[in-house]
């Protein structure tokens, strides 16, 4: 035992611990900046659908049937009607300010024009700048407007002597049988948080490699760190990465925790496979980190590149914007981001149920990152050793 305690990577182990009990910046992207981020990303959207959106209905022909529409509007969970002005000028000034994201205009004479079986139009004006609401919105609107005209029409038919089936069959002769898989509640804490928090986590993950690797350059410590590590890059490099990926580890199976049992996201496929993907995904950006600090041996520069290049493998990932609508070269950059595989792991294991071995190339293409960043190991033990890449922020 006392042997072990003196091997390579524990006395590596033992002086990263130092290093992070003496440095504030160490502690913050260890443990306070990853938890306050998962925290509060998993706070935003725990609600998980989103409701009341502001409207304004603006009544010009005070029926019974425009009372009962702007009333059936306000029942809906989608929107809320948060104003009635009296005029459609109103109306705008108050779409203007942002007070209201719709204006749902209610004409003179639509209940007189719909019981004497004329056209009757209802003007809906919707505030376009955020695409996702105004989508929400329409639908809510199209959908309350739909079922109050399927009811008008089915009370006419009935009058007409129909029986309440065959008045339904004129209604809607062609019925919709909607199933949604996978993510039958439509819940965004579903869809997002799953990619959201663990883009956190490897935001973190990415550049406290890179902070941690590139102050050794920084500061000139380099030669230390091959000291405790008997001069081999990979040991000095693996007892540097453990505490990092214990840390990290525990981040990942806490976003689990939150996902899966608090907010009882499904679990259709393999945890296990869940699990291996993680852990690889997570040496995969500490590695990377390794590679970039040895390709610039520039820290500032290197934290620079490496949230950057985070962020950027959101967008590339599909999270935000469909791939199959993105140009084909875009198309071909989505393949650059670990966190891309990562996704479609964790969709294809967790919300779809998928077999094992549809995953498993997602997989080895994380693994592709690792393969290659390992192949910079070299390149940083030349830089810790040469005095010339050090002291560079």
């Amino acid at each position: 035992m006392e042997e072990l305690k003196k091997h390579a990577v524990f006395n590596v182990i033992r002086r990263e611990t130092e290093r992070i009990k003496q440095n504030h910046a160490y502690r913050f992207l260890l443990f306070s900046g990853p938890l306050i981020g998962i925290l509060l990303l998993y706070l935003i959207f725990r609600q998980g659908t989103t409701r009341d959106f502001p409207i304004a209905v603006v009544d010009e022909d005070n029926s019974v049937l425009s009372v009962k529409i702007s009333n059936a509007l306000d029942a809906a969970s989608d929107v809320a009607v948060s104003y009635k002005p009296v005029d459609i000028f109103q109306a705008r000034e108050l779409l203007q300010q942002a007070k209201v994201d719709a204006i749902i205009l209610l004409p003179d004479d639509l209940e007189k024009s719909v019981f004497q079986g004329t056209k009757a139009s209802v003007p809906v004006y919707i505030n376009g700048t955020n695409v996702l609401k105004a989508g929400i919105i329409q639908r809510s609107v199209l959908t309350t407007l739909k079922t109050i005209s399927g009811g008008i029409q089915m009370k006419k038919l009935i009058l007409s002597g129909k029986n309440q089936q065959q008045a339904m069959a004129r209604v809607m002769p062609v019925r919709l049988d909607k199933h949604v898989l996978f993510n039958p509640y439509s819940n965004y804490n579903y869809f997002l948080n799953s990619a959201l928090l663990y883009v956190m986590l490897y935001l973190f993950t990415f550049l406290a490699s890179i902070y941690t690797f590139g102050n050794e350059l920084k500061r000139g410590t380099g030669p230390g760190l091959l000291a405790a590590g008997d001069n081999s890059v990979r040991l000095s490099v693996l007892g540097k990465m453990l505490p990092y990926t214990i840390i990290f580890w525990g981040f990942a199976m806490f976003i689990n925790f939150l996902l899966y049992e608090v907010e009882g996201m499904p679990l259709n496929g393999s945890y296990t496979f869940i699990f291996i993907g993680q852990f690889i995904t997570i040496l995969t950006y500490q590695l990377m980190g390794i590679m970039l600090v040895a390709a610039t041996s520039n820290l500032r520069l290197s934290l620079s590149l490496g949230g950057a290049y985070v962020m950027m493998g959101i967008t590339f990932s599909g999270l935000t914007f469909p791939t199959e609508g993105m140009p084909l070269l875009a198309r071909y950059f989505t393949v650059l981001f670990p966190f891309t595989w990562w996704e479609k792991i964790m969709i294809s294991q967790s919300m779809r149920g998928a077999p094992i071995s549809e995953a498993l190339p997602y997989l080895c293409y994380i693994l592709l990152f690792m393969v290659v960043s390992i192949a910079f190991l070299p390149l940083y033990k030349r830089c810790l050793k040469e005095e010339k890449y050090w002291g560079k922020k």
